[in-house]
């Protein structure tokens, strides 16, 4: 009796209209499921690049401050402060020893470092407000 019974309810369920619409709904959910994984990875990739490039700051710093104490840079500045008068009169030589005394090397890496800590922020800020939008974080 039980088999009648199921076979019963399969017969009866080709007679169940399906909703309108109910296909481009569905479509529409993968998709959105299919985005928020998307989402999902770049926040963590995104989240890597902060974290190292954070961790990286530090070290980045130091390296930079200390290439500005070994090169000179730092005395060459401090004459533009403390006898500006010799400056004004040489001022073409003394851009030229501030140059050349610039530690550019470890100031582009520090650089370098700020900037994929800023760009991963942004885009880690960017991906978090579509995984959790502001309207469905408001309790009502």
């Amino acid at each position: 009796m039980h088999q009648k019974c199921v076979f019963f309810v399969f017969i009866n369920m080709a007679k169940v209209e399906l909703p309108e619409g109910i296909f481009e709904r569905i479509m529409a959910r993968i998709n959105t499921e299919q985005r928020i994984l998307t989402f999902k990875r770049r926040v963590a990739i995104f989240s890597i690049g902060f974290i190292g490039s954070g961790i990286a700051f530090i070290p980045a710093f130091k390296m930079v401050e200390a290439s500005f104490i070994e090169s000179g840079f730092l005395q060459f500045f401090s004459l533009l402060f403390s006898d500006f008068r010799t400056v004004a009169v040489y001022w073409q030589s003394f851009i030229m020893s501030l140059l050349e005394t610039l530690p550019a090397m470890s100031l582009a890496i520090f650089l370098a470092v700020i900037f994929v800590f800023l760009t991963s922020l942004r885009f880690l800020v960017r991906d978090i407000k579509f995984i959790f939008p502001a309207n469905k974080l408001i309790i009502s």
